[in-house]
């Protein structure tokens, strides 16, 4: 253990190397560039070799130091695993999970209702962000997320299928129950998701399948997430594309109404996505036995 560098010194040459430039390492450690460069300066000196040099208006890291990096960062790796491992075991009481925003509001914090009843000793700390990329599931217990069912080196389980229907509040219904799938997208008001990613069903899709004969498709509310959509539905804002799991509680108590009885349907879905020893422990079959509770039979 006396060989081992000071490990300031190494966490700083590692991002400088990572990143490739001394101003990122510095933001990522949050720290002044100056300190960066003692704290390169401070391994050098225990090392016996310069580890960077300048070219023109660059600083790069030299070929011996290259080869360091790669024998030292996925110990580092490691390292920042196991202490994420124990951090977890240390909070017995507390599960974090991510998710969407609108899946969190209108179909999540029902469930957990649920899992208090069995585990009311456990904190279920909720995070969401609207992109799978801003939700890093190897910081958290788990995860709901939209695809496949297929995330490298996590287990999962279906909990929604995707299954989408147009709906409305009941006001707003009554003004178009009359109209045609063809009139109902000239005319709207529709509410649409934006996705640059297209990975929902949007109501491009919904008129590919169901309404070919459509001569126009209205445009006249456009938000950025399932929640907002769902929220300006349920204030008579116009029609919202439903995940008819995400929305079942609405529907049977009547603050939505669907406007077609054939969903667009596909094989992707919402799934819990974890880890195998989270999905086995005692939380994460608990966690899997409220989530499944409310589903409809």
């Amino acid at each position: 253990m006396r060989d081992l560098p000071p490990l300031k010194a190494l966490r700083a040459f590692e991002a400088c190397v990572r990143l490739g430039s001394f101003t990122r390492a510095a933001q990522e450690l949050n720290v002044g560039q100056p300190a960066i460069s003692h704290q390169i300066q401070t391994l050098e000196q225990d090392i016996g070799s310069a580890l960077f040099e300048r070219r023109g208006a660059r600083t790069v890291p030299t070929s011996e130091a290259l080869g360091y990096h790669r024998r030292i960062a996925g110990a580092l790796s490691d390292m920042a695993q196991a202490t994420v491992e124990m951090r977890r075991n240390a909070r017995r009481t507390a599960l974090a999970l991510s998710t969407y925003p609108g899946l969190a509001m209108f179909w999540l914090m029902p469930r957990l209702a649920v899992l208090r009843q069995t585990e009311p000793q456990l904190i279920v700390r909720v995070t969401t962000a609207e992109r799978d990329e801003d939700m890093r599931i190897e910081d958290a217990d788990c995860a709901i997320l939209f695809g496949d069912g297929h995330w490298p080196g996590f287990e999962s389980r279906l909990l929604v299928r995707e299954e989408v229907v147009p709906v409305a509040a009941p006001a707003m219904a009554a003004r178009v129950r009359e109209h045609s799938r063809a009139s109902l997208l000239e005319q709207g008001p529709l509410i649409h998701l934006g996705d640059q990613s297209h990975r929902w069903f949007t109501w491009q899709d919904w008129r590919d399948r169901r309404a070919p004969d459509a001569g126009r498709i209205d445009a006249s509310v456009h938000v950025t997430n399932h929640a907002i959509a769902i929220h300006q539905s349920l204030m008579g804002a116009g029609i919202a594309l439903g995940w008819r799991g995400v929305v079942e509680d609405l529907l049977a108590n009547g603050l939505l109404v669907t406007l077609d009885t054939e969903p667009l349907r596909s094989k992707r879905g919402y799934y819990l996505v974890a880890r195998h020893k989270i999905m086995a422990s005692a939380v994460g079959r608990s966690l899997i036995q409220a989530l499944s509770a409310l589903e409809p039979r």
